[in-house]
């Protein structure tokens, strides 16, 4: 799996909108995420219609390195979020082309 990864700096992190439902979680999530690396932006995915949260977030690291370290277990558990929502899955981010 990692050497499909190639350059890759993105990853998508999927939740649950109960876990992460203020601000403080958010951040709870952001310094999980900086466990793998530096963490040069995280995005909160909101529908574009209705502005409510989706339960995912794209997060894009400085170093390749550091997409592969999160990518290595798929299946996290992020302290300070309430149980059981406190597992997350994270996923290669592929942008696609128009």
């Amino acid at each position: 799996m990692i050497k499909t990864v190639g350059l890759a700096k993105d990853v998508i992190v999927k939740f649950s909108l109960r876990g992460v439902s203020n601000l403080e979680q958010s951040l709870n999530l952001l310094s999980h995420m900086k466990k793998h690396g530096t963490v040069t932006s995280f995005r909160l995915a909101r529908d574009p219609l209705t502005l409510q949260r989706t339960g995912m977030a794209v997060v894009s690291y400085l170093h390749a390195d550091d997409c592969r370290s999160a990518l290595n277990k798929p299946h996290q558990t992020v302290s300070g979020l309430p149980a059981p929502y406190d597992i997350i899955d994270v996923s290669l981010f592929i942008k696609k082309t128009r």
